[in-house]
Formats: structure tokens, C-alpha cells, sequence
């Protein structure tokens, strides 16, 4: 993969391609953690093997009091404050913006630019908010995947939802994770099939990380999205 980094409303964010772009190439919006960063997950992104996807990962836009240079947070865990939650979904709209256009710059003769399907991916606090975002995002989601999360605010988060109820939605948690307890992804699927949509959420017997058997989970998850949009 080719790692470059660009900026968007002053964060850093970067973005992994393959040597060559095929035309249309899903772009998987990934989000990290409380208190890390984009590097974070760059492993895990080239664990994924997914071939010819554009990784895109951004730096939440929040540093938190108490935490060392180089680590934000999508929002203060203690306040679950609600502006904050809508200031870096909106921020994550931008980045999906961003990207939505085809990223190659010479699409063959007299065939256009494809529709790149978007994908949001996150974990922990990066998990709420690819379901906040995914959901609540005007463009098309080609899938939401949320490793971890949960819905702080499932009435806020639902209630003007702008992604169709056909949008495939992947939960990952852990049954013995101590930070985020799988109650929370547990009751974020019971909101979202309550409001119309169809998630579904896989368990592992692991704490709060991301296990083989739990990525191998999400790739093959990705694989059949990316095969569908093609």
C-alpha cells in the first residue's frame, strides 16, 4: 500500500492506496479509538486484504485534557457531550465528501467516473461513530461496520436517520470486553431493527481489541460488499 497524508479542516488524515486504483474503488473511511490516532489502525487496515480498496483514515478532531500529544478523541467518554458527537460527525461527512468522487485520474476512454462505494469503519469510540455518521450521512453508504461501539443516544442518532433501511450494518463485540460491555452494541441493534434497519451482530469470546477470528469476520463482511458494488 501507498501511504500519503492530506488535510481536511486542518486534521490530519491518511490515506492508504494500492499501486494501481481500479475505477470505482471502495473507499473505506476508518476510525480509531479514544486517545490514539489514525497510525493506529494502519495494521489492521493492511490486515484486512482487501486488494485495490483506498484505505482513508482521519484523526478525530478532539484532544482531550490529560492525554498525550498525538492522541484525540471523537468526543469527552465521561460528558457524552452531544455537540460534540454532531461536530465530528459533521466532520466526518466532510471527509466522506472528500472522497466520494472516483480517486483515479485517468478512468478509461468514454467510461466515466463510477460511483465509489463508501464504507464507514470503526473502533471503540471509532465504532460510535460510524454508526453516527453512517447513518446520518446524505451521500450512499455501501456498508457500515462498527467494532466495539455502541449508540450513546439511539433517539438522537435514529430519529433523522438518512441511510436506507437496506444499508448492511456489521456489529463486532467482544462478550467478555470490560471497557465497552456488548450490552452496548446489543442494544444499538435492538434500536436500529426497532427503527427499520436489519444489523447484524456478531460475538467473540475476547475483551476489547480486535481479534483474528473478529477480523476475519469483518473482512469477509467487506469482500461480499465490495464484490456486490463492483
Amino acid at each position: 500500500m501507498i501511504i500519503s497524508e492530506t488535510r481536511i479542516d486542518g486534521h490530519s488524515c491518511l490515506v492508504m492506496d494500492p499501486p494501481i486504483i481500479p475505477p470505482g474503488a471502495a473507499v473505506i473511511v476508518t476510525l480509531h479509538g479514544l486517545g490514539t490516532n489514525s497510525d493506529d489502525l494502519v495494521p489492521f487496515c493492511e490486515q484486512l486484504n482487501l486488494p485495490g480498496c483506498r484505505f482513508v483514515l482521519p484523526d478525530a478532531p478532539l484532544h482531550l485534557p490529560g492525554y498525550s500529544e498525538g492522541a484525540y478523541a471523537w468526543y469527552d467518554f465521561q460528558a457524552h457531550d452531544r455537540k460534540e458527537i454532531e461536530a465530528s460527525r459533521d466532520f466526518l461527512f466532510k471527509v466522506l465528501d472528500r472522497f466520494a468522487d472516483d480517486p483515479n485520474l485517468r478512468p478509461t476512454p468514454e467510461s466515466g467516473k463510477k460511483q465509489v462505494p463508501l464504507i464507514l469503519l470503526g473502533f471503540s469510540q471509532g465504532g460510535v461513530m460510524a454508526l453516527e455518521a453512517g447513518l446520518n450521512y446524505k451521500g450512499k453508504m455501501a456498508a457500515i461496520v462498527s467494532m466495539s461501539g455502541y449508540m450513546p443516544d439511539p433517539w438522537a442518532t435514529l430519529t433523522k436517520a438518512e441511510a436506507s433501511f437496506e444499508t448492511p450494518i456489521l456489529l463486532i463485540h467482544g462478550t467478555q470486553d470490560q471497557v465497552v460491555p456488548v450490552d452496548g452494541s446489543r442494544h444499538a441493534v435492538e434500536s436500529m431493527r426497532k427503527t427499520g434497519y436489519k444489523p447484524v451482530l456478531k460475538e467473540f469470546p475476547m475483551p476489547h481489541t480486535i481479534s483474528t477470528e473478529s477480523m476475519s469476520e469483518v473482512s469477509k463482511f467487506l469482500q461480499e460488499i465490495i464484490n456486490k458494488n463492483r
